[in-house]
């Protein structure tokens, strides 16, 4: 089973475990929702058969995550001088594990990035036109596909 189509990028950053963490997730969404249409979708980008930059222009997907993102949009709250302190020091950490990418890397990312919209555009505007009703086929349970 193919794991969700992520970016060199993000797995640098974002570490082994990811992929298979984002697929859970996704799929527990899918089997969470009514909407037969948007749970195939779900399913879609689970299995790395849709980009996940999709879910992003997905009117389902901004309505559950909506208020969540507002939230995220907001400044947050100030720190004391101590919770100020020990955010500094696991930034710091954070950084000295950080490898920057090479010239190769960051042409590849570039490339990619760029494959990657299109991709993203083509898979929105057919479902734009359709209404982002169509329900597509794919397994009930991607993890479980075989390779």
């Amino acid at each position: 089973m193919d794991l969700p189509d992520v970016s060199a990028a993000l797995l640098r950053t974002t570490g082994d475990d990811f992929q298979r963490q984002l697929q859970a997730r996704l799929i527990a969404l899918a089997d969470g929702t009514d909407d037969e249409a948007y749970a195939s979708r779900l399913r879609l980008v689970a299995s790395g058969k849709r980009p996940l930059r999709t879910l992003l222009a997905d009117p389902q997907w901004r309505d559950s995550f909506g208020p969540q993102m507002q939230s995220f949009a907001e400044p947050p709250p100030a720190l004391d001088e101590e919770q100020r302190r020990a955010f500094d020091d696991a930034v710091s950490r954070a950084r000295a594990h950080v490898a920057l990418p090479t010239d190769a890397e960051v042409a590849a990312d570039a490339a990619d990035v760029m494959r990657r919209a299109r991709l993203t555009e083509d898979a929105v505007t057919q479902d734009a036109l359709n209404g982002w009703g169509q329900v597509y086929d794919v397994p009930e349970d991607p993890s479980t596909e075989p390779r």
